[in-house]
């Protein structure tokens, strides 16, 4: 058992720690900048409290909220810390006690007492490969030009039709239309340089060509698969796993004799990785012979539109985590890819 449980609750330009010793019941707070020089003089403050505390008997412990708590994370597994990087949900869920109110100091010995408690179930936090680091960056870059284009695109569509157009609109579509040219030239970069990367990492190449090689699935599905599942070290290789965290596998609900729902998606997941395997989906319907044969026979059994597009996606990620297993492209003539298409989600 860990003798000194220190949480972090994270935020965008500081975070805020309480030290605990779980044998005293002794506590001290901090709040410092988010910045590796804020992380060394947490360290020197759980030192000083510790009072000659072995650092193998400290746990380290905090809520995953991405962006803000990978400077803290990494900086301290760098070191040789234990880090356990939570989800919010469950330490939220976890007090036995009704907080009405809410502020970072309560907050951070929440998640103190949570390591404590739950210390059987922690989890050391790895510190995700460089190239999965950069290919995220670049994600969240091609997506935030991708969006701003549907706005300026919408702002030009929205300007009423006349059949003589004033100098004012002439200019709005002109810039519209040039900014949206800068904005392509801009992506066609990003695409570039992430398959750059790529090329660099023989492993993560070869990964790359198999997921490039199912029809339905392009380039940006295909290094979300790399990125999000660190080249598919994560998730142990289980299409379940993966699909939960993409939010297409369904759960249902079945207690005592009057709570019977059917099996739907939840809500906690990536949403934006949901929405980019939609994409595969509707292409794969388009043009892959197997998931034109299984939505077919889905559609046969009376399965409604928006449960097939479900299990179509669930299907892709079953196919793709099968062939990266194998190392093998998609072929529609594989046994093994006609096996796993034949089978329900």
């Amino acid at each position: 058992m860990k003798k000194i449980t220190i949480g972090i609750d994270f935020a965008k330009e500081k975070f805020d720690v309480t030290v605990k010793n779980v044998e005293t019941g002794a506590s001290e707070y901090g709040q410092y900048p988010n910045t590796p020089a804020g992380g060394r003089s947490m360290v020197k403050m759980v030192r000083k409290f510790a009072k000659g505390t072995d650092s193998s008997d400290w746990l380290f412990c905090g809520e995953d909220t991405g962006y803000y708590s990978q400077t803290i994370a990494r900086y301290l597994t760098e070191k040789g810390y234990f880090m356990w990087l939570q989800n919010p949900y469950s330490i939220k869920h976890s007090e036995g006690d009704i907080r009405r109110g809410k502020d970072d100091r309560a907050d951070s010995a929440a998640i103190a007492d949570y390591a404590h408690r739950y210390e059987d179930k922690a989890s050391k936090w790895e510190l995700p490969s460089k190239v999965s680091e950069e290919l995220h960056l670049l994600l969240t870059r091609r997506d935030a030009y991708v969006r701003a284009k549907r706005v300026i695109q919408s702002g030009a569509n929205e300007i009423p039709r006349r059949d003589k157009q004033g100098e004012s609109v002439s200019l709005i579509k002109a810039s519209a239309k040039r900014l949206l040219r800068e904005i392509d030239e801009e992506i066609e970069r990003l695409e570039a340089q992430m398959e750059r990367i790529l090329k660099e990492e023989e492993a993560m190449q070869k990964n790359y060509e198999i997921l490039r090689s199912f029809t339905g699935i392009g380039l940006v599905n295909s290094i979300c698969f790399i990125a999000y599942t660190d080249n598919f070290k994560k998730f142990d290789l289980n299409a379940r796993k993966i699909a939960t965290y993409w939010g297409v596998a369904p759960f249902g609900k079945d207690s005592g004799k009057t709570v019977h729902v059917d099996p739907h998606v939840s809500h906690f997941c990536n949403h934006w990785l949901k929405a980019i395997i939609s994409n595969a989906a509707n292409s794969a319907l388009k043009w892959n012979p197997i998931i034109i044969a299984y939505n077919e026979r889905l559609e046969k059994k009376g399965k409604c539109e928006g449960i097939r597009r479900n299990n179509v996606k669930n299907k892709i990620i079953q196919i793709v985590v099968a062939m990266i297993r194998k190392g093998e492209k998609f072929d529609p003539e594989f046994e093994f890819t006609n096996k796993i298409a034949s089978e329900e989600c």
